[in-house]
């Protein structure tokens, strides 16, 4: 405790104990003084030993996400930077690992050069990468030699790999394992978790001194292609002004279009209301539409024909893992409007039940590979423990409703759904507009 408190602290003690009428609370002495230590100790905390920097990008998640689903944020096979470093069930990988930095640096003529060359540059950035993860306070290693030599042994793993999946350095005989069908959703899910990131600055400059051609493909594109197996869509060409790690690369992969929802940004207070389910838009005569070529946040909704036009969308069994830690980043990364999180809550209003599910599968907007009662769990619980201080698809949500209240869609839509979606209703509808034509012919002749 600094001693320029203690004068002060003393002579208020002494005053209270002078005072009669305080003879009955001695305590409020005893809380002044410590009031006054951890008012010391929090100011010496926020000087000297803080660990929060604007820099941050790659977080601890906080309970409250992690508790619907605690293993969508646990790495399967490999830990990538600090925060799973070490935990016995991921040492495995560490012998890949070390087999890919060895492969790289022999591509090379002198591979202990090469070697050296990789530790200069893992060492030059290295400050920069500690405030990535909160600082060195954050960071549980044992000493900062050791957090760089888990930024190359790691980044070059990450790069080995895209290379690798991309066809453009051969699997040997002794990788098959990690790149066979089977370990293909564990390899995504373990990439895109946001425990599990190394900084995007650190892949760059890795990756650009371990190139042998200079038509090789930038990592950015590298990076892009492992998003088709999880995404289902065609490559897309982005640059971002900055990335963070990879799965910010893919959060700017999904939010990016050729221009922005028309709902723009909206406050929360102007609809607190979920979009009705696909079952109840369909009664209502709204239509869904897959839209192609787009990214799947870039919904539309067209108030003339009713039609809700939604991107299709890929959900197979590392789906959750991937939009749960997209909507973890968003909420800890403030400098990222939560456009996957409002995503979320727009398909868990029109998720209700399996039937909306299989609805949506029908019209191609989902293409499912798990049960339909899977699916609407997973959308029910997606955005439980999120926060937003916006709506992305506000108005959205409320042309749809404006349009569900007209009466001619909803009678249509019942007309059609009780008349004309069996073959012998749509006989019998022929049948009576044939008489009444003979009818209203009858009564002219």
């Amino acid at each position: 405790m600094s001693m320029c408190y203690i004068p002060l602290m003393t002579e208020e003690i002494k005053e209270l104990q002078r005072d009669p009428f305080m003879a009955e609370d001695n305590n409020r002495a005893e809380h002044l003084a410590l009031d006054a230590a951890w008012t010391f100790n929090y100011k010496k905390l926020l000087l000297e030993d803080s660990t929060i920097s604007p820099a941050t990008c790659i977080f601890k998640v906080p309970d409250t996400l992690k508790m619907q689903n605690p293993q969508a944020y646990k790495p399967h096979f490999f830990s990538l930077g600090p925060w799973h470093f070490g935990e016995p069930d991921l040492m495995e990988a560490q012998k890949y690992k070390m087999h890919f930095l060895e492969n790289l640096v022999r591509r090379f003529p002198s591979p202990d050069d090469k070697i050296k060359e990789l530790e200069i540059v893992v060492s030059q950035v290295k400050s920069e990468a500690f405030e990535c993860y909160g600082g060195w306070g954050a960071i549980n290693v044992d000493s900062r030699q050791e957090f760089e030599k888990i930024l190359l042994l790691d980044g070059c793993f990450i790069i080995e790999m895209l290379r690798k999946n991309e066809g453009l350095i051969d699997i040997n005989y002794s990788e098959l394992f990690i790149f066979s069908n089977a370990m293909l959703p564990i390899r995504c899910h373990d990439l895109f978790l946001i425990e599990n990131q190394i900084p995007w600055f650190v892949l760059e400059r890795l990756y650009e001194r371990t190139r042998v051609s200079e038509q090789d493909k930038p990592l950015v594109e590298l990076a892009i292609d492992v998003f088709y197996w999880i995404f289902s869509y065609d490559k897309l060409q982005i640059q971002p002004r900055k990335i963070n790690h990879i799965l910010d690369l893919a959060w700017h992969y999904l939010g990016s279009s050729s221009e922005p929802p028309r709902s723009g940004y909206e406050h929360f207070k102007l609809n607190r209301h979920n979009i009705p389910s696909a079952t109840e838009l369909r009664q209502a005569g709204v239509k869904f539409r897959r839209v192609e070529s787009t990214r799947i946040l870039d919904i539309r909704f067209n108030n003339t024909d009713g039609v809700l036009e939604i991107p299709s969308l890929l959900i197979h069994p590392t789906t959750e893992a991937i939009f749960r830690n997209l909507i973890s980043f968003e909420q800890c990364y403030r400098l990222h409007p939560p456009k996957v999180t409002c995503y979320a809550k727009l398909l868990n209003g029109l998720v209700d039940t399996h039937e909306d599910v299989d609805l949506l599968s029908r019209d191609d907007i989902f293409n499912n590979w798990l049960s339909s009662e899977d699916v609407s769990h997973f959308f029910s619980r997606l955005k439980n423990g999120t926060n937003m201080d916006c709506l992305y698809y506000a108005q959205i949500c409320s042309d749809v409703r404006d349009y569900c209240q007209r009466w001619w869609p909803k009678w249509r839509a019942f007309y059609i759904h009780n008349y004309f979606t069996k073959p012998w209703a749509i006989i019998a509808q022929v049948y009576a507009l044939i008489i009444l034509v003979f009818y209203f012919l009858m009564l002219k002749s």
